[in-house]
């Protein structure tokens, strides 16, 4: 299965999305071209730490694209491997124990094949694997009982993505109900950003860097919806550029704090038990609101909640068809922006609702009894 996976992603070595067209390959062009003064300014909207490893890859007789491709392909089979381990659910066996399970072996493959992550980094060159990687190396952490290591590792999926701030709110609210870490455990994030942002600091960066790349990123885009399957397609087609922005972004925001809000308050009062299948399922559902609800969100951006969903089927074989929905919707999506499928975008954010119900309905069914 690891040879197979390489087979396929082989395949599509040479495949040049618009993304890396317009935006990775420039990027790549100008980091080489500056060489290591590259780093003394920001190239792109990627975070200092991301922009450091490509400038190594400009040193490596590689063609560019392939650098890209390759390091998220890495990170494929790393991702891959952190699932595993998680949703086998032995983490005081030896590993080499564990990965002679069927339920390793299952998800490990699972992972590996996904549609989306193998179009993710061998088609689209994305990075949504590598910091992916991070969260679930984090939660994996959580299990194990080592805190500090958890929220190292969240920091450094926040130094290659600002995506990963859609699980801040699932590690306050497991700070909130378990209680089993210090609140200044939170401490570690920002100051992992900054330790991951030293070759730029270290070539006359600010320390306030690495946030303000992050900050000003918020500001890129003014859609409602940007090729997601939102809610806010169902009530208007608030979908592209359009003048309804600023208004949307407020209502956006706040309706999705409320619902998080709820979600905790639900967790606290219904005496929630933690176990493994319970702590992804919160992963879950929190990530889930926020693509879902909040404004300005890509199709890559649900790549957490569509890992967690796959192995919510590993744990609890009822969500076999859930999780088969939620890809299904994604890989539209992704076709539509690689291939130049057509979608009915309408139809499409009318099942995804749906389906976001769906599993609140059970989640909180499960969870009253």
């Amino acid at each position: 299965m690891t040879l197979l996976g390489l087979l396929i992603r082989f395949y599509f070595k040479d495949y040049v999305s618009g993304d890396a067209r317009g935006f990775l390959l420039p990027w790549y062009d100008a980091i080489k071209a500056k060489g290591s003064h590259s780093l003394s300014e920001q190239v792109g909207d990627y975070n200092i730490l991301y922009q450091f490893i490509i400038y190594v890859f400009t040193l490596l007789p590689l063609k560019p694209l392939y650098a890209y491709k390759i390091l998220s392909v890495i990170f494929d089979y790393l991702l891959a491997i952190i699932v595993a381990l998680i949703v086998d659910g032995k983490p005081k066996v030896k590993l080499l124990e564990r990965i002679k399970s069927n339920k390793f072996l299952g998800a490990y493959t699972a992972i590996l094949f996904c549609p989306l992550v193998l179009l993710n980094s061998s088609c689209w060159a994305q990075s949504d694997s590598i910091y992916t990687f991070f969260i679930f190396a984090s939660l994996y952490a959580f299990i194990r009982e080592k805190y500090s290591i958890m929220f190292m590792l969240y920091g450094i999926a926040f130094s290659f993505k600002f995506q990963a701030v859609f699980v801040l709110p699932f590690m306050i609210i497991l700070y909130l109900v378990e209680k089993r870490f210090s609140i200044s455990y939170f401490l570690i994030i920002p100051f992992t950003l900054i330790i991951s942002a030293l070759p730029g600091i270290l070539m006359g960066r600010s320390i306030f860097d690495p946030f303000l790349i992050y900050m000003r990123q918020t500001g890129t885009y003014n859609a409602v919806s940007m090729n997601y399957d939102s809610f806010w397609n169902c009530i208007g087609g608030w979908s592209g550029i359009n003048n309804d922005y600023s208004e949307f972004k407020v209502i956006a925001s706040v309706l999705t704090v409320v619902l998080l809000g709820g979600l905790l308050l639900w967790t606290m009062k219904s005496e929630f038990k933690m176990d493994l299948y319970k702590l992804v399922s919160l992963l879950h559902i929190s990530v889930y609101t926020c693509i879902l609800f909040l404004p300005t969100m890509h199709e890559r951006y649900s790549y957490i909640y569509e890992i967690s969903a796959m192995m919510l089927i590993f744990l609890n074989k009822k969500f076999f068809f859930y999780g088969v929905g939620i890809l299904m919707l994604s890989c539209m999506t992704y076709g539509h922006y690689l291939f130049g499928l057509d979608y009915p975008s309408l139809t499409m954010s009318l099942i995804n609702v749906a389906l976001y119900c769906c599993y609140v309905y059970k989640f909180t069914i499960e969870n009253n009894n």
